[in-house]
């Protein structure tokens, strides 16, 4: 517990870690991809949470749930949104599909998109 306030705590930026070309390049990525496929996708980063939910022990997997639904990535025509959501203090990567891809992709494609 610990070790993970700390890395919270001591968290590089957003901007520190993800300048505005690359931010730019991820989005000309994301918007090149939804040339090819009919998904809505959405990336987010946050560089830690907030002390409370540490205290809580939310896991990156709830943050992702939790920004998928404050964004309103569910929010499509035919619910084909896609998070994919990075939580820089924990090193971790969380992929949620609207369940309009539920079945289409499986937890292994996601995976390896992680």
């Amino acid at each position: 517990m610990i070790q993970r306030l700390c890395r919270h705590v001591f968290s590089p930026s957003v901007r520190r870690a993800f300048p505005p070309a690359t931010l730019q390049a991820i989005t000309e990525a994301i918007a090149a991809g939804e040339q090819r496929h009919g998904g809505q996708v959405m990336f987010a980063v946050e560089a830690d949470l907030p002390l409370a939910a540490l205290w809580h022990k939310v896991t990156p997997r709830q943050a992702a749930e939790h920004a998928f639904a404050r964004l309103r990535t569910w929010d499509t025509t035919h619910n084909n949104g896609v998070l994919i959501y990075l939580l820089l203090a924990d090193h971790a990567i969380e992929i949620v599909a609207d369940r309009g891809l539920h079945g289409r992709v499986s937890p292994a494609q996601w995976q390896r998109v992680c």
